[in-house]
């Protein structure tokens, strides 16, 4: 895909090395000629691409950048708000089939995603729900993501006490979905009616929103 990145602080410029190394034509947009110095000398990797200094809502800018030709547009500068203009722009102006921003705010990312259609990732969300799994020895996650939402699929061992009874038997944490069981010998089963019956060894998987 044709791809231009507006914004090259640390997570733009990963996105550019990545999209670049994966065969993608990359172009990127910056206010500050300094940020984009990122693109050149780490691990002697080079940028291919179309580097710009512009203004991220300035809508000549953005054509200089080459955004009427792009199939999709990521934007990922330090401030929501640009975030969020640049996103309707290459959406409403442009018609870009494929756009996604980042925000900070999780207030933000509800009314965008919900109000204007945008697809948004949440940098806060994403880093608070890693840091609690983190803190939580006894349980590990796995994450996928299905149009702007990421779910998180948590595992927590099941307690001797519940060993012999049905799943239903499970009350989930608040905000969360009692997804299913996943046996010891790697297998899931769901939970739906008839319920599975925990054995020792078994994990619960529940399910939460996580951005």
């Amino acid at each position: 895909m044709n791809i231009l990145v507006v914004g090259c602080g640390r997570a733009g410029a990963n996105i550019v090395r990545i999209l670049e190394q994966m065969g993608h034509e990359v172009s990127v947009m910056d206010s500050s000629p300094d940020e984009l110095q990122r693109l050149e000398g780490v691990d002697g990797y080079h940028f291919s691409g179309v580097a710009a200094v512009g203004i991220p809502i300035d809508i000549d800018d953005l054509r200089q950048a080459g955004i009427e030709t792009c199939d999709a547009v990521a934007i990922a500068t330090p401030d929501d708000s640009v975030n969020i203009m640049v996103a309707q722009i290459a959406k409403n102006i442009f018609h870009v089939p494929r756009v996604i921003t980042r925000v900070t705010d999780p207030a933000l990312k509800n009314f965008f995603t919900k109000e204007f259609g945008l697809r948004t990732v949440c940098t806060t969300n994403l880093t608070v729900e890693s840091m609690l799994l983190g803190l939580l020895d006894d349980q590990e996650s796995r994450s996928v993501t299905i149009g702007a939402t990421t779910t998180a699929f948590v595992t927590v061992p099941v307690s001797l006490r519940d060993v012999g009874h049905s799943l239903n038997r499970i009350r989930p944490p608040e905000g969360d979905l009692l997804y299913g069981v996943l046996r010891a010998d790697t297998t899931v089963e769901l939970a739906v009616e008839p319920m599975p019956v925990l054995e020792e060894g078994d994990q619960i998987i529940f399910a939460r929103i996580a951005d």
